[in-house]
């Protein structure tokens, strides 16, 4: 997806942190108790966008590693050459 791994956190925490945003904002509660339905919301923001990142880092790893099995097999080697025998 993203090759840096700054900016796939900070996608995919902008990205959550703003749908929870738009949810808590249409649920019309008071602002003086707003904080109390935030500092949770954040902190479990924080958490799935970690989890997330995990994922989409493994996945990265697995495509590189397969990208990189792929090219070992495509290239020949010094006894396919002819080179030696």
């Amino acid at each position: 997806m993203f090759k840096s791994p700054l900016f796939r956190r900070v996608g995919i925490y902008l990205v959550l942190s703003t749908a929870a945003v738009t949810v808590v904002n249409q649920l019309e509660i008071e602002q003086q108790s707003a904080y109390q339905i935030y500092i949770p919301m954040f902190i479990g923001i924080y958490v799935i966008s970690r989890w997330l990142d995990s994922r989409f880092s493994e996945a990265s790893q697995q495509e590189q590693a397969n990208a990189t099995a792929t090219h070992d097999k495509n290239s020949p080697s010094t006894t396919d050459r002819g080179f030696g025998q």
